[in-house]
């Protein structure tokens, strides 16, 4: 077996191992269900509203296969905001150094 079979087989091993905890994590989602709750007693509220909350197969799948593909590119919605919210931070702060370099013009 070459590296690079081997390396698809450890990637498709760690998927069938997400597959299962994803499996637990759903029977421990429906145990946490009646038991799991947040607020009061007389007002009580779940504490995941959604399975996805409780256990993100999608984002998991997307680490492991970051970690064999290098042009590997995540589809999911969470990853996708990620992405944006880190291309609004770098336009904020390209836009403050121009602040700063327009106020030195100015001043200087």
């Amino acid at each position: 077996m070459g590296l690079q079979e081997y390396y698809l087989r450890l990637e498709a091993y760690q998927l069938k191992l997400v597959a299962e905890r994803e499996k637990l994590a759903l029977q421990a989602w429906f145990n946490q269900g009646v038991q799991a709750t947040t607020g009061s007693e007389k007002n009580p509220k779940p504490k995941y509203e959604t399975f996805q909350q409780f256990f993100d197969s999608e984002e998991q799948n997307d680490e492991i296969r970051k970690a064999f593909e290098s042009n590997y590119i995540s589809t999911s919605k969470k990853s996708i905001e990620k992405h944006q919210q880190e291309i609004i931070l770098q336009r904020q702060r390209e836009f403050r150094a121009m602040k700063r370099k327009q106020n030195m013009k100015k001043g200087g």
